[in-house]
């Protein structure tokens, strides 16, 4: 395209950038520095005849340059280059100079895509589902996911960490609870994190599916993984108590007599089996199950056991007299009473090592006491046979 300026008797050609520098667009920077150096040399004043000629190409020669030698507008202006929008410069001829042929523009060959760019597909919890799915909402997508990633194939195969949570979700709803069980332990093997432990919630699962002592195991395997005393360890040991009081109160202290004895073996075994000192309240519910089983020499050796351990604890003093009380040995309850409240066991009557009064302490363990001896007083001797109390009579 030629136009004339009404400002000025020369001829002009519309030329884009590289034309006026001499330059394809292929050109590599130092290629196209070297270009504009030559073209500014060749169209000079200094070196031209005609002055005016030679000053206008030289400040196109300018525009043209500053443009092109900065990488990000340079990139610009190839992007319009391509799509035949690029500005164009008015280059001045000479007077019997007849414009060029014009340069044909190729479009590049497209690029082919990248493999992080892939818009045919959306994450969703760590899973690639088509954007149709993505777009039908979360019940599309969960269903995709179970049937194309989850349907089908086992947890012990994966180390994912974000498979094992889906699958994990998966196998609860359903219902599926040793490989619900399954895929969290795995998860909490794999990713030792402190926080994943905490989330995965293994206490809830355990005690909803009553697999109590499966937990008490694991979590007991994964104590060494933080430093006696420190916050992430006790956290640990309060899972395990709180398991260790579900199985108690579901199979301890409920069900049959026969049954609760049992389960009361089980759990003093277990503990054994773990190296974990059982509690006051296991111990007596342990006894309190043997006694209504019968089994009163196993409930027996079980007191003796509890009273012949060494006591870290002062409320332990308080816990025994509590134990031989219901065990109805109400003399040794007395006399350890006794003895704790003539102050043998000074850390029994030191109210920041208890966490309250003794003297408080002392009154309930006596009350106890006196309703305990009223009940033996006032409970009724068994009826003789009618056949007895007619030999007697």
């Amino acid at each position: 395209m030629t136009s004339s300026r009404q400002d000025a008797p020369l001829e002009t050609e519309a030329r884009d950038y590289y034309a006026v520098l001499g330059a394809e667009p292929s050109a590599t920077r130092d290629e196209l520095r070297a270009a504009f150096r030559d073209a500014v040399l060749r169209h000079h004043p200094d070196r031209s005849p005609v002055g005016e000629l030679a000053t206008r190409r030289t400040a196109v020669l300018n525009r043209a340059w500053g443009e092109l030698r900065d990488p990000v507008r340079r990139l610009h202006y190839d992007r319009d280059l391509e799509r035949g929008t690029a500005a164009v410069l008015d280059w001045p001829l000479e007077p019997d100079e007849a414009p060029a042929a014009p340069r044909r523009r190729h479009a590049r060959a497209p690029a082919a895509p990248s493999r992080w760019h892939m818009p045919q597909w959306r994450s969703v919890a760590g899973f690639r589902v088509p954007a149709a799915v993505f777009m039908a909402g979360p019940l599309a997508q969960d269903a995709w996911i179970v049937e194309h990633h989850i349907a089908g194939e086992d947890w012990r195969a994966h180390e994912e960490r974000y498979w094992l949570r889906y699958a994990a979700t998966h196998y609860r709803d359903r219902g599926r609870t040793d490989d619900w069980l399954g895929a969290l332990e795995r998860l909490v093997t794999l990713d030792e994190s402190y926080d994943t432990l905490v989330r995965a919630g293994l206490r809830e699962g355990y005690v909803a599916t009553d697999h109590q002592l499966q937990g008490i195991a694991f979590l007991h395997g994964l104590a060494g993984r933080y430093p006696a005393g420190s916050a992430q360890r006790r956290w640990l040991d309060r899972e395990l108590r709180v398991l260790l009081g579900a199985f108690r109160d579901a199979r301890v202290r409920r069900g049959p007599v026969t049954d609760r004895a049992e389960a009361a073996e089980l759990l003093l075994n277990y503990l054994e089996a773990l190296d974990m000192e059982p509690g006051f309240v296991d111990v007596r519910a342990a006894i309190a199950a043997h006694r209504r089983a019968g089994n009163a020499g196993r409930a027996a050796e079980l007191l003796e056991r509890a009273l012949a351990a060494p006591i870290t604890e002062p409320t332990r003093w308080y816990s025994l007299v509590q134990l031989l009380t219901e065990a109805g040995q109400l003399d040794r309850a007395s006399a350890l009473l006794a003895e704790v409240a003539r102050g043998d066991h000074p850390a029994a009557l030191d109210r920041r090592r208890i966490g309250g009064d003794p003297a408080r302490r002392i009154a309930a363990a006596r009350g106890r006491l006196a309703r305990a001896r009223r009940r033996a007083q006032t409970a009724r001797p068994p009826r003789a046979h009618p056949a007895e109390m007619f030999r007697a009579g």
